[in-house]
Parts: C-alpha cells; sequence; structure tokens
C-alpha cells in the first residue's frame, strides 16, 4: 500500500513538471506594468487583399486579452496603453499532393507587425516586427482555409506575441 502511495505522488508530481514544461505560454494582468489597467486594441491595419482576416485577428487577439489578462479592461479609447497589428501579408499554398497530383494540404502564412505601446509613462512595451506564423489545413479531410488553416496560424501568432512580449516586459 505505501509503495502504491509512493508511486501516485511520483506520477503526480512527473505530470505536474511536464506540464510545466509542454505548458502553453500565456500571460496575466499581474506580469503587466502594474499601472496597465485599460488597453485599446485598435483596428488591424490590413495590407492584404482578404478583408476579413483584419477582422477575425482583431477578435482573436481581443480574447487572448480577456483569457489571460482579465484584470485588464478593453476600451475604446483613452487607453492605459495601445495595442496594434499591421497584417502584412498572407498567402494560401499547396503544401502536399497526393500521389495522383491532388492538393491533400494547403499552407496558410500570416506576416505581422506588433506594437504595445504604453500611454502612461510613454514607452514602448513590445515591439515585433515581421513576425510570421503559419497553419496547414487537410482538404481531404474536409477541412477549410478559414476554420483551421487560418486559425491554426493566428493561434500560433498569438503564442508568438505573448511569448516575445513576455520577454520584453
Amino acid at each position: 500500500m505505501k509503495k502504491l502511495r509512493v508511486k501516485s505522488i511520483l506520477i503526480l508530481f512527473l505530470m505536474a513538471s511536464l506540464g510545466g514544461v509542454f505548458g502553453c505560454y500565456s500571460f496575466t494582468a499581474s506580469t503587466l506594468p502594474s499601472h496597465i489597467k485599460t488597453v485599446q486594441i485598435h483596428e488591424v491595419d490590413n495590407k492584404t487583399l482578404d478583408p476579413v482576416l483584419g477582422n477575425t485577428l482583431k477578435d482573436s487577439v481581443e480574447k487572448m486579452f480577456r483569457k489571460n489578462a482579465g484584470g485588464v479592461r478593453l476600451v475604446n479609447s483613452d487607453a492605459d496603453a495601445d495595442f496594434e497589428l499591421t497584417l502584412l501579408s498572407y498567402t494560401n499554398k499547396p503544401e502536399n499532393y497526393t500521389s495522383s497530383s491532388e492538393v491533400e494540404t494547403y499552407r496558410v502564412t500570416m506576416k505581422v507587425n506588433v506594437r504595445f505601446y504604453d500611454n502612461v509613462k510613454e514607452k514602448m512595451i513590445y515591439k515585433g516586427e515581421n513576425l510570421s506564423a503559419d497553419g496547414t489545413y487537410d482538404v481531404l479531410q474536409n477541412e477549410t482555409e478559414d476554420r483551421h488553416g487560418q486559425s491554426r496560424a493566428i493561434a500560433k501568432l498569438q503564442d508568438l506575441i505573448i511569448a516575445n512580449a513576455l520577454a520584453k516586459w
């Protein structure tokens, strides 16, 4: 019985340790400067030909803030900090083909600039240029560009923004 208890404790410890190693990046209101109570997420400056993609990207960034920085209020003006995104490019290209030369998977690639500015202290919190992320989708599995490829690329962009921004905060 004692051996079983020790094994259980050891397994729980290993699971917790691995969770920390392989866990997702996140940030909280406490990792932001303490005086940042409000953030304005501006409309995405969309340089691509896809007019909907800028809105999708902005919505995902808003969700990222709500999920990870619940103590920070999103506002439409006069914020303690401004978060700006420029969508520089977007591509959707075939990646893999079947033996009969049909496209099997496509790769969506997005490139953005990010600017997170502290209006109170008048200094840059984080600036990222030419951040790139991609997402693949499998048409043979009935996956689609917007639901699967774009959402995977956006999720990677969120992780990239958070990881890079945490290093600066």
